[in-house]
């Protein structure tokens, strides 16, 4: 009896093995970039950051994840969870906004410094009321609301602050100095806050930096509060002190954005002159991927003006319901008309304004078909 061949193993056949080489390099390529876009899509951005480290194709698919993101993030605290709402955030933040009523509590229970990159800067305005969506909380005094704007590629964020009555003189320079400096055919917008003490100042480098205002027309939104404060990890001493109050603070944004701003001045006293005033702001108007808008309004407009509530950010959200809206009640604002004066039938031509309300829109990303 013939004796029989020695039995060929499955792994051992030439063809077989390439079908297997194939299937695990496609597996390698393919399924696993799958499956890790779909784990990566829950991390947030210190895990992201951290798992793009482990290895190559690990980095491109973190990479991959971080164009999907890029958004602003609103918020308003409940309790004592919004910390870990915050340690949270999808994006990293560059630059963030809080808005809080009047409350005296230590202002070190609102520091940001431990859970936010030592790069973010964290600015407080502490006001007569505050705002998210259509709801305005007019004389509220424990919550706040959150906006922060995370880092967005070819775009520029700087910071300006007076924390000294000695450096009212430098302040401005400061201010004028950034301002030319950015003076490019880029679309550029002016954030400028002040407390009641600071007012004059900030009123004199709001003019000389319109006097000296070059061929882009900046969007200009901001206002006068009651208390006014900057926090920022990266200028945290051994003592920990990282709040330092201020007199006036300045925000330059510059690159690749588009931004709009318009006054409802005193005129603007009613629901109809409100709504026509933003609807002509609408029609000048064209949002990218990722928006947000932000709204300073005078504490005598408001139940004050309309008696009745929420009527100018309802308006808003009528008109841009897909744009998140942030803001607080102060006593001054601060804006420029970046659309058609003529058919506002608007003259003033000064930043500082009374009795108003400032619309600001910051759109950036890729654009909307």
């Amino acid at each position: 009896m013939a004796s029989l061949s020695a039995k060929r193993s499955y792994e051992d056949d030439d063809s077989t093995l390439n079908v297997k080489e194939r299937k695990k390099h496609h597996t390698d390529l393919y399924l696993t970039y799958d499956v890790l876009r779909l784990v990566f899509k829950y991390l947030n951005w210190v895990d992201l950051l951290n798992a793009s480290m482990v290895c190559r194709s690990w980095l491109e698919v973190a990479n991959d994840e971080k164009r999907t993101r890029g958004g602003p993030t609103t918020l308003i605290n409940s309790g004592k969870k919004y910390i870990k709402v915050i340690e949270k955030l999808r994006d990293k933040p560059a630059l963030g906004l809080v808005f809080k009523g009047l409350h005296k509590r230590s202002i070190r229970q609102d520091c940001l410094c431990q859970v936010l990159p030592q790069s973010c800067e964290i600015v407080t305005l502490s006001t007569f009321g505050i705002l998210i969506e259509n709801a305005e909380m007019e004389r509220v005094l424990q919550k706040r609301v959150y906006a922060f704007l995370p880092e967005i590629p070819d775009v520029t964020m700087k910071v300006i602050t007076i924390a000294s009555r000695d450096d009212f003189t430098q302040y401005y320079q400061q201010m004028r100095l950034a301002f030319v400096k950015y003076e490019t055919n880029r679309s550029k917008c002016l954030l400028l806050f002040c407390n009641q003490a600071g007012r004059a100042l900030a009123q004199r480098t709001a003019r000389i930096l319109q006097l000296c205002n070059g061929k882009v027309r900046p969007s200009v939104w901001g206002g006068v509060v009651k208390d006014l404060y900057v926090c920022n990890s990266k200028n945290l001493s051994h003592d920990e002190r990282c709040f330092s109050y201020a007199f006036c603070v300045g925000i330059i944004i510059v690159g690749e954005i588009d931004s709009w701003s318009i006054v409802m001045d005193d005129s603007c006293n009613t629901k109809e002159l409100v709504e026509q005033k933003l609807e002509s702001f609408k029609n000048d108007i064209s949002l990218r991927k990722h928006s947000i808008g932000y709204m300073f309004a005078c504490c005598e407009r408001g139940t004050n003006m309309f008696n009745e509530r929420d009527v100018e950010s309802t308006i808003f959200k009528k008109l841009f319901p897909e744009v998140p809206l942030v803001g607080c009640f102060g006593d001054g604002e601060f804006g420029e008309n970046t659309i058609s004066s003529k058919s506002l039938n608007y003259t003033e031509d000064y930043w500082y304004h009374e009795r108003s309300t400032v619309f600001l829109i910051i759109t950036y990303g890729q654009k909307l078909t």
